[in-house]
């Protein structure tokens, strides 16, 4: 039987904050530079800002750190306003705002959201980026 993690009682935002804090306990290092530079968000936070509604699909956007802090508790307060297709969208959102805020961000922080940088998937991107960077530490 998989080990799960039971959330019983008490709001839901708290008990979901309470969890993912613990998971990421010393795992994450502050990045002080990060918050004076612009910060460019990928996949799954921009995945989740489409379900929130707050940027368009195609074009991307900006979201703040806040605004993801503040759809997480709004979201995690009532079950019924996660969207079926997102039915952990209340545990990601509290993961991605405790993550940004460990990382040292401050609330007032844009993340430019994109799907594609000069018509080029981000994912592939990045992906394609870790790649090269992975062949550059063999000797």
């Amino acid at each position: 039987e998989e080990p799960c993690v039971c959330v019983s009682g008490g709001p839901a935002y708290e008990a979901c904050r309470s969890i993912v804090e613990k998971v990421l306990f010393r795992k994450v290092m502050k990045a002080s530079e990060a918050a004076d530079v612009d910060f460019y968000a990928f996949s799954y936070y921009y995945d989740r800002a489409v379900d929130l509604g707050v940027i368009d699909e195609k074009r991307g956007g900006t979201i703040r750190v806040s605004d993801y802090v503040q759809a997480a508790q709004t979201v995690c307060s009532s079950v019924t306003r996660a969207p079926l297709q997102s039915p952990f969208l209340c545990l990601d959102l509290v993961y991605i705002s405790v993550l940004l805020q460990e990382l040292g961000l401050p609330p007032h922080k844009q993340l430019k959201l994109a799907r594609t940088i000069n018509q080029v998937e981000t994912s592939w991107a990045l992906g394609a980026t870790f790649h090269y960077m992975e062949t550059l530490k063999r000797p």
